[in-house]
């Protein structure tokens, strides 16, 4: 009786696992989770829009966030508060890590590797980069690196 009750919990665990890793997260299910990365102006995008569930490295009091906006060079942060997916179009809003600032722009994704920003209407979206405002463009694309 024993051997036929664990025969049967690990054939139930076993297709556990093996439907979770058949529908495991896939980026063409969910195009707007992950990091995104821009080589010209060193930013990136670090985003799950579905769950809304990403913590800022170093900045964990602000608590579960749709996403956020960093730069390589600094450590200024823009906060992703809130967003809306519809297909393969995002519409975020956005503030900085202050809450002096903040603007409107959208997501685009090409493929399942690429993703367009757009701004939108608000604050420019910048970064202090050797002791100068670094004013990044409003469009712009990122390439996804996870």
């Amino acid at each position: 009786m024993r051997k036929t009750i664990a025969l049967a919990v690990l054939t139930a665990l076993s297709s556990l696992l093996f439907m979770s890793a058949a529908t495991g997260d896939d980026n063409e299910a969910r195009p707007f989770k992950g990091r995104f990365y821009n080589a010209e102006h060193k930013i990136y995008i670090d985003c799950n829009l579905y769950d809304h569930n990403i913590i800022i490295p170093m900045q964990e009091v602000l608590g579960e966030l749709d996403g956020y906006i960093a730069s390589d060079q600094c450590g200024t942060t823009w906060c992703i508060v809130s967003s809306n997916v519809k297909g393969n179009k995002a519409t975020i809003d956005v503030i900085n890590n202050y809450g002096s600032e903040d603007f409107t722009a959208t997501l685009k994704i090409h493929g399942d590797t690429t993703l367009t920003y757009s701004h939108e209407g608000g604050s420019t979206l910048k970064f202090p980069v050797n002791r100068k405002w670094q004013k990044i463009p409003a469009k712009l694309t990122f390439k996804r690196t996870r």
